[in-house]
């Protein structure tokens, strides 16, 4: 599966835009999910969200994660979707390990996955 695939996804249903660009065929296929999935309130790809985080040069870095979905019984998960041989990449631990703390002290939680 490619996973350098980029484009729009037109006309989602759970997102506040009429569309929403993916970065990968995985993103498409997440939105394509998080669409249908009856549990997801509402989904975006574009939030305002910048976590922190340091990398292996000790630098501060900004971190974007993939998509801010709110589910129908409140809770509040940024989930970032990856291919399987970048879930251990030093780089993606740090991430990470930066937005595990960054969701933890907002009440919300952290999703890394490789499926959809």
């Amino acid at each position: 599966m490619a996973v350098s695939k980029r484009g729009k996804y037109e006309a989602p249903t759970k997102s506040p835009y009429s569309f929403e660009r993916y970065d990968s065929d995985l993103e498409r296929q997440m939105m394509k999910y998080l669409e249908a999935d009856p549990e997801v309130a509402k989904w975006q790809k574009r939030h305002d969200i910048s976590i922190p985080w340091i990398d292996e040069n000790g630098r501060t870095r900004k971190y974007r994660p993939d998509f801010l979905v709110e589910y129908t019984d409140g809770r509040k998960v940024i989930i970032e979707i990856k291919g399987s041989d970048m879930m251990d990449s030093p780089s993606v631990l740090r991430k990470r390990s930066a937005a595990q703390e960054w969701c933890r002290l907002r009440g919300m939680s952290y999703e890394l996955t490789t499926k959809t």
